[in-house]
């Protein structure tokens, strides 16, 4: 029950917790446009930063502005911390978040193509698909083609803008998710250790 309640985040909060012995501190904030110019005060000295996207939204519009897309506008913003100039080697750990939600929309007939026409023309990579569920998550044996092919759609227009800019110095790490998933912290806590390697490599000019 705890894990699926939410309430609509307003300012900076800070939650300290433990895995394995190591401590981290994680500051929510708030993803609404008006609260976005709160953010800088957190992104001093952070290890990654933790990008959430639902990707259900993607018939959506924003409560700020009825015209816009809620995932275009989750694009846009990716895009626009990737490539700022003070964010350029903090790497980020990508939720793809609500990935039940997205199957049971494209199930009960909802077309992505509707609002990305792009998709229409999207076909995922068998070698890559593997690659990305051996890296990232385990496979669904029973997962619809359409749904597959739409959660790799999106998570490929995020990467899309990773890969355009990003010179090696910082890094994304995508996962599929839903609300629910206890592996959350876990994911976090494997990505964290990876991004603090690459740090030490590049300290001693080894990556």
């Amino acid at each position: 029950d705890i894990l699926r309640c939410r309430v609509l985040t307003s300012g900076i909060y800070e939650t300290i917790f433990t895995v394995e012995r190591v401590r981290f501190h994680m500051f929510d904030v708030g993803g609404q446009r008006e609260e976005r110019r709160k953010w800088i005060q957190c992104f001093n000295d952070v290890t990654a930063i933790i990008f959430v996207t639902a990707c259900d939204s993607f018939n959506m519009m924003l409560f700020e502005d009825e015209g816009e897309n809620r995932l275009r506008e989750s694009l846009e913003l990716f895009k626009n911390i990737w490539n700022n100039r003070w964010l350029r080697t903090i790497s980020v750990i990508l939720f793809l978040n609500k990935q039940d939600l997205l199957a049971e929309k494209i199930k009960n007939g909802r077309r992505l193509e509707d609002y990305f026409p792009e998709f229409a023309r999207y076909v995922v990579s068998q070698g890559e698909q593997e690659l990305s569920v051996q890296k990232y998550n385990k496979a669904e044996p029973d997962e619809d083609p359409e749904v597959t092919r739409a959660k790799y759609f999106i998570r490929d227009e995020f990467l899309r803008v990773s890969t355009a800019t990003g010179e090696n110095r910082h890094y994304c790490y995508p996962h599929f998710t839903c609300a629910v998933d206890t592996e959350n912290i876990r994911r976090v806590f494997n990505d964290c250790r990876d991004i603090i390697q690459r740090m030490h490599l590049r300290q001693y000019e080894l990556l």
